[in-house]
């Protein structure tokens, strides 16, 4: 096919990569890129790096007096842009509890993606509690692979490892903060 210049200076006829390096510049790009609906291949050596960060924070007492797993009221949700994402999950969470003896008391902490619990971890745990209200800020941190590009909430409950005796745990204790920080990772 012949190449072709009209009088506005658009080309024609140029197969992909016939032009030589260099000559296209930056100025000559657009200033963003609409990327909707299609699928980006990232070269070798690029995973790792942070794609998008989301947080959220919640400060409302919430109780749990059994050994169910409840909800803390803490959550947030993030859209993957790739299946081979990777969703690093950071929680720094208030929990404390009692009990009506001079008992152990240990308060578990779980990250569930929807509705999967995906770990779950020991959090608070106080020896000896005698009816004393102990709290303690528990961090924790997850690495998820979701494969998936749909929006994916998610959020954390507490239990406590006996119920009865007066035992009781209480996330954000006297309405402080919790937070969540989900950060998308290029896989």
């Amino acid at each position: 096919m012949a190449i072709t210049i009209n009088g506005s200076g658009t080309i024609t006829g140029v197969s992909a990569g016939g032009l030589p390096d260099g000559s296209v510049t930056a100025d000559d790009l657009a200033t963003s890129l609409d990327l909707t609906g299609k699928t980006v291949t990232l070269p070798s050596g690029t995973g790792g790096k942070v794609l998008q960060v989301v947080q959220n924070s919640y400060n409302t007492d919430t109780q749990n007096t059994t050994t169910s797993s409840a909800d803390t009221g803490l959550s947030a949700t993030i859209t993957p842009s790739s299946t081979s994402s990777k969703i690093l999950v950071n929680v720094s969470q208030l929990i404390g509890g009692g009990c009506g003896s001079s008992n152990n008391l240990v308060v578990y902490l779980s990250i569930w993606r929807g509705g999967t619990e995906v770990k779950e971890f020991t959090g608070s745990r106080s020896d000896n509690v005698s009816a004393l209200f102990v709290s303690y800020n528990n961090s924790f941190i997850y690495l998820d692979s979701p494969s998936t590009t749909s929006a994916t909430t998610y959020k954390t409950t507490f239990r406590l490892d006996t119920s009865g005796d007066g035992r009781y745990a209480k996330a954000q204790w006297a309405n402080n903060w919790s937070f969540i920080t989900l950060m998308e990772i290029a896989g």
